[in-house]
Formats: C-alpha cells, structure tokens, sequence
C-alpha cells in the first residue's frame, strides 16, 4: 500500500476502541503511531477476553490484535512528574495526538488542547468522546453502546416496537466514529502544511450516531413523523428489492431500485420471460407486486444459491448473498481486493479486516502485529533522548515498565 502519512508520528493517549481504531487506521496509511499505556496495567481492552464476551475464547484477544497492529507500545504512568515530561518529549517531536482521556483526567494530567499546543504548536490535537464537547453531559464517560446505538437512535431503529432491543455487534460505532477521527487527522494535516499550525479535531460518538442515522432524522423533521422502524418496514412496493432464500437455505438479496429498466434484464437472467408477457407494464407490476413477491420466494427456494448466482452474475442486475463474517473469507470480491489482511503474530496467523481506504488500488499491510503492552519502551524513549540510566532510574521507580 502507499504509507501516504510516512513519515508523520501520531501519539496515542487512548483506551478502549473508537480513538485508538482511529490511529489503527492511521497507521494502516503508514504512520508511526507510538501507544502510551499504563505501564503496569496497560489499555483495559487488554483484559475485555477475561470478561466472557467470547464463551469458550483461548487467551488471545481478538480486539487487540485489530487495533495494536502497526503500532508501538510505550509504558508510561502520565500521572507521574517524570511521566508526564516524557509524554512531553514524545510530542516536542509528533505531529498528532490523539486521545479518549476525559475532560477530568485531560486537566489533571495537563493534557488540553491549550496544554500541548504550547509545547508543540504544530501538533494536530484530535480528541474522541462521548456526548458532544459541550452541554450538561459534556464531561461524561459514554461507550459506544450507550452514546451511539441507544442515545444515538440507532438501536430504536432496528429493533421491533414490543420485542426487547437488538444489542450492538462489539466496538460498532467505535469504528466508524474512527474512521471519522482518521478523516478529521488527514484534513487537519492538510490545513497545517497550508498554515503551519495544528489545529484541534473533535468527534463524538452521538454526533457520529446522528450522521450514521441521518436520512432518518432528516425524514422525521421533514415530514414530522418517524420511518418506520427497521422491523416494521413495509415490504418494498418494487418485488426487485428484497431477500429472498435459496433451496439450501443461504439469502440473495436483490436491489434493483429502477424497476422499469431491471426488469426485462432480470426476466432474462433467470429465463423468466412469461414475467414480461403477464407484468408488461409499470401499472401492472405495481397492482402485482404480492402475488410476483410470492411468486419469486417459491422460484428461488428450488434450486442453491450458486445456482442463481450464476445467472444473475452473468447479467446486469444489483444483488448480493446474503453472508455471514464466516462467508466472508471466502467471497471472491474480499479476495481480489485485499479486504482481509494476513497478520503473523507470536500465537501463530491471524486475519484482520482492512480499513476500507485504499491508495492507488492497493490494499494496506500488516507491517508489525498488535504489541504487548510496553513492548517498545526503550526503543522509542532512546529514540527520544533518552539515557540508559535514565530508563534504569525510571523503572525503578515505576514511571515506565
């Protein structure tokens, strides 16, 4: 892949998912992004496998190892005099910091926008959180589950009024609001090469909620009244959008939105020209719309999915399988395109998901895998300035590990 940010340096002052997936990314488009961990207890997602969010799981952590790729790891207590000078070092020398630390914990270790922006002026701040940097819940913790799927709106949408609601897949709006906190890093590195000064990215998870939920929302003020939610959506009036089950049970799901143009080339990929003879016209697709809805679910369910993949493939038609992550290993498009990187660490190969930018057509590369905690202390404290005897003294005293 093309290391576009080469030769930039990112300081992570993160815990959990969504900011340190934003320097995931960052590092995945070449820059050299130094974790700063507790040196004694590191980032609490280390620990999240012996919570039981995985039943049966062994010692590795599948969340570590997508986030810490590419990354190095510096154990420093921030809490220290000594710690919180060296974490200066650090950023006399980065050009980004990004940081989850709330606003408590920013004041107390010196760690605002104000703070470092005296000790490098230059320095891209980019801060991820909760709720909003303004407003009665400002200054409160919030995990994506709270923040973006239940505040955010995003769990009422897709759950089914009178059933309980669905529950998040893990790190859901972590991801994508750090994609967001990436794209907000690159655009502040673009003003700062024009300018010569940082400048401070903020993104939060109920912000990032609101986006994801946008046509929503717009719809709802709009026309003064919700969509429905995702389990009372009304079948589609148009019978080419939909999913339908196969004879070995695996879904297609067509969406082919202009009818009109579909679907002759959709009676013709599945050699169903009586379609076009009893459903000539617009009108009369719209009044059958049912009956042919109910005529394709017995259609399809008489043969496998790779059956009707086959025809349709060779056509014109927008459709898709309807997969599982299991399925997706094996799907043909995430082959050709690198969408699952290959990572070698210490417990033996592991695939990881690509972030889904990709420069000049080439996918991003596992370079190192996910670090233990402090795994690059010396390296990079000696890369700072640092003494042997330094880092002796200091370990002695429990400021780095």
């Amino acid at each position: 892949m093309r290391d576009v940010l080469a030769g930039v340096r990112v300081i992570e002052v993160a815990d959990w998912g969504f900011v340190p997936s934003a320097a995931t990314v960052l590092g995945d488009w070449g820059a050299d992004v130094i974790k700063v961990e507790h040196p004694r207890t590191g980032d609490p997602i280390r620990g999240l496998i012996t919570a039981g969010l995985v039943p049966g799981a062994s010692g590795r952590n599948f969340l570590v190892e997508h986030l810490g790729r590419n990354k190095r790891s510096v154990g420093i207590d921030l809490a220290t005099a000594d710690g919180r000078a060296l974490l200066d070092r650090l950023l006399v020398r980065a050009d980004v910091l990004v940081t989850s630390f709330l606003d408590d914990a920013r004041e107390r270790l010196r760690l605002m926008w104000d703070d470092v922006r005296a000790v490098n002026p230059r320095l891209v701040y980019a801060r991820g959180h909760g709720q909003g940097r303004r407003g009665p819940d400002a200054r409160r913790g919030g995990y994506d589950g709270v923040s973006f799927w239940a505040r955010g709106g995003i769990a009422d949408r897709l759950s089914t009024p009178g059933r309980p609601p669905l529950q998040q897949r893990p790190a859901f709006g972590d991801f994508i609001g750090g994609m967001a906190i990436a794209g907000g890093v690159a655009a502040a590195l673009f003003q700062r090469e024009r300018t010569g000064q940082g400048i401070e990215v903020d993104v939060s998870l109920l912000g990032t909620a609101m986006w994801v939920l946008s046509p929503d929302i717009t719809a709802t003020y709009m026309y003064g009244r919700m969509l429905p939610p995702a389990g009372e959506m009304p079948a589609a009036p148009n019978p080419l959008v939909g999913t339908y089950f196969c004879a070995d049970g695996k879904g297609l799901v067509l969406m082919m939105l202009q009818a009109e143009r579909f679907w002759p080339l959709f009676a013709a990929a599945i050699d169903r020209a009586d379609f076009l003879e009893r459903y000539p016209t617009a009108e009369a697709r719209f009044r059958g719309a049912a009956a042919i809805r109910e005529e394709l679910v017995g259609f399809f369910a008489t043969k496998p999915r790779a059956h009707w993949e086959g025809l349709l493939r060779a056509s014109e038609c927008i459709w898709g399988p309807f997969q599982t992550p299991e399925d997706l290993a094996h799907d043909p498009q995430v082959q050709a395109n690198g969408f699952l990187l290959d990572a070698e660490t210490p417990d033996g190969p592991v695939k990881l998901c690509a972030n889904p930018v990709q420069f000049d057509g080439e996918p991003p590369a596992v370079r190192s895998s996910a670090p233990d905690a402090g795994a690059h202390t010396e390296e990079v404290l000696l890369e700072h300035g640092c003494s042997w005897e330094d880092l002796g003294r200091w370990k002695d005293a429990g400021v780095i590990s």
